[in-house]
């Protein structure tokens, strides 16, 4: 497997994001709130779409694009960078609230990619690292109020290291949060709380640079297909108005 297609096993990216999540929790920095969007394509609102940052001043993702089926985003300066020695940890958050239809939500994906560096004579110890963490909450089932309801959260991670002189590539990551599966087959999920975690490590040793980006960064959702007998239905619903009107001709 080539350096730029490694990913961690999942133990070492939930420990991973567990730690920077430790570290970062201590002081939440400034938020800004892009507002609402959508709805998009497939049906499905995005209500108050936040970003903010226990290390670094805001904005790291920028305001979102709505697309077909979710929400672009360009980062700006979401960067770690290291030299010399140190690390370096730039962490920042989403929180949104995803709406849809009576049809509902089957799953939420995070898409993001970017680029690195590391360069020097040093070892494991010069490194960069990309974490992504998605939390979920049920809070709306058919249309209706629930209790919140916690679904798993899912995890997934990139990284790379010395030894060799320089090491510069692309990076990329998926993270599926799975919601339906989550309920029965006969209960939709319309309404769900949203929380994404994001982080971006880069450490060094003496005379080596490590330095990791991140310039693309998608949110998407698919929605749960509609039941057959509603296709059926609206089928003879149609049929019946196409004979109606020719009747009254």
């Amino acid at each position: 497997m080539s350096r730029t297609t490694r990913f961690f096993s999942k133990a070492s990216a939930a420990a991973l994001g567990l730690a920077l999540m430790g570290i970062c929790a201590a002081a939440q920095a400034a938020s800004i709130n892009y507002g609402n969007f959508g709805p998009v394509a497939s049906g499905v609102s995005f209500l108050q779409v936040t970003e903010s940052s226990g290390t670094d001043p805001v904005p790291l993702y920028g305001p979102p694009t709505p697309f077909v089926t979710g929400l672009d985003f360009d980062p700006i300066g979401f960067v770690a960078t290291s030299a010399n020695g140190g690390a370096d940890i730039t962490d920042g958050q989403l929180n949104f609230t995803a709406m849809a239809n009576l049809n509902g939500i089957n799953s939420i994906n995070v898409f993001e990619a970017g680029d690195y560096t590391i360069a020097g004579g040093g070892n494991a110890a010069t490194s960069v690292f990309a974490g992504a963490i998605i939390r979920g909450t049920i809070t709306e089932i058919n249309g209706v109020a629930v209790a919140p309801i916690g679904l798993p959260p899912v995890n997934a991670s990139f990284g790379d290291s010395l030894p060799g002189n320089v090491i510069v590539g692309p990076w990329s990551l998926g993270v599926n949060l799975n919601v339906a599966a989550a309920l029965p087959a006969n209960q939709r999920a319309t309404k769900v709380e949203i929380a994404i975690n994001n982080s971006l490590v880069a450490t060094s040793q003496p005379g080596t640079v490590a330095f990791i980006a991140k310039k693309e960064f998608r949110i998407g959702v698919v929605p749960n297909v509609p039941e057959p007998t509603g296709f059926v239905l609206a089928s003879i619903v149609m049929c019946g108005l196409a004979l109606a009107g020719r009747k009254n001709a």
